[in-house]
């Protein structure tokens, strides 16, 4: 179903501006990985990565941003950063988020870094480059402990459920899907699928219907997106690609918190759900 595959994408699209040269950043693993970026505008995007036990991986993952404007200047940007799972289903994403010049004179990436243990129930997440603060949050899902709902909120949700059923019924109007078949990604079977969804003229202030285009191709061995296509004429075209894939255990220091920085533990209060340090 499109809107929930677009779920597991729309998590982690962020739209900004960049001014930066190209740069190798280089410092151990447990700090972060080497990734590099380019100047100008870009639409960075992140699929993430499911829990999958058994399946060990590293890749190196680019994601390329286009876009042609109505003079016909063309705008080309890259990104990269490194993901990676354990055998155990810890996972490691990174997110880039554009560059900064920093107290050297030079232009460093800004990465967000998010660690899940499915073990231990903890997120770790951090950020490296920019003037953020040098902290690793660490939030533990197991202190949850999730209350009945009330009438009120049992009312809400039932609302809430009405509206994406009227809402999917629209999207369906308008969406088209088509299987691709399977290509070799990085010596990986994917299978593809391609979703087509069209803005009839005037639902969004646009004079004539616009096409938007979503291409995925994923590992169903790995359980994994390999390859990642958002095409969109209001924001141009995003492709998020594995460049390299070694399927062996991972470091185990990607899923530390990194040399130098503060950890800050985050217990939510079992009762009123309130966040405490």
């Amino acid at each position: 179903m499109l809107t929930r595959n677009l779920l597991r994408v729309g998590m982690c699209c962020v739209s900004m501006f960049a001014v930066a040269c190209l740069f190798s950043l280089s410092s151990t693993a447990a700090a972060q990985s080497t990734a590099t970026c380019t100047p100008g505008s870009m639409s960075y995007t992140s699929y993430g990565v499911n829990q999958k036990v058994g399946a060990p991986f590293t890749g190196t993952v680019k994601t390329t941003f286009e876009q042609t404007l109505a003079n016909g200047n063309r705008i080309h940007n890259e990104a990269q950063s490194v993901i990676a799972r354990d055998s155990a289903g810890r996972t490691r994403t990174e997110m880039a988020r554009g560059c900064e010049r920093g107290e050297d004179g030079q232009f460093h990436p800004q990465l967000d870094v998010q660690v899940y243990d499915p073990a231990t129930h903890t997120h770790l997440s951090w950020q490296v480059g920019g003037n953020w603060a040098k902290v690793v949050q660490v939030f533990h899902e197991d202190s949850i402990q999730p209350k009945p709902p009330t009438p009120e909120q049992q009312a809400e949700q039932q609302r809430q459920m009405k509206l994406a059923q009227v809402q999917q019924q629209l999207e369906q109007k308008n969406n088209k899907q088509e299987r691709l078949g399977t290509r070799d990604i990085n010596d990986q079977v994917a299978n593809g699928t391609r979703y087509t969804r069209t803005i009839p003229a005037g639902a969004e202030g646009n004079d004539q219907l616009i096409e938007t285009v979503q291409e995925m191709w994923s590992s169903k061995d790995l359980d994994l997106m390999l390859l990642g296509i958002s095409d969109d004429p209001r924001r141009g075209k995003t492709t998020y690609e594995f460049e390299t894939l070694t399927l062996s255990e991972p470091d185990p220091s990607l899923f530390a918190a990194p040399a130098g920085y503060k950890v800050v533990d985050i217990h939510p209060d079992p009762v009123t759900g309130l966040v405490t340090q």
